[in-house]
């Protein structure tokens, strides 16, 4: 009976570490941009903003996002983002922050 028990908890642990949780597109890029428009809203002296994307990145992170996998798709978008990002200009950057800071306003990740 003992040993039943062992065999199914160890099959158990496998199974629940064989099926990661893959990070949604969305979810992916919404995290990007709340880094990336941390640092452009510091540079750019706005504070206020600054510190709202900033906080929303780290719930996520607290969330557990950082322990998720990412497709090879989910991957690929999240780089055309971020030359997207990289490649704007400052009006551009404010418009593409103002989408994170909606994304951050209404995720419902790790709630």
């Amino acid at each position: 009976m003992k040993k039943a028990i062992l065999a199914g908890v160890i099959s158990c642990l496998f199974i629940g570490s064989a099926t990661a949780k893959y990070l949604e597109s969305e979810v992916a890029i919404g995290m990007a941009s709340l880094m990336m428009c941390s640092t452009f809203y510091s540079e750019s002296n706005m504070l206020v903003e600054g510190s709202v994307v900033g906080q929303a990145a780290t719930d996520h992170r607290d969330a557990g996002i950082d322990k998720m996998m990412m497709t090879a798709e989910t991957s690929a978008e999240l780089d055309s983002f971020i030359q997207q990002f990289d490649s704007s200009n400052k009006e551009q950057k404010i418009k593409l922050c103002a989408e994170a800071m909606t994304f951050a306003e209404q995720s419902n990740f790790g709630k």
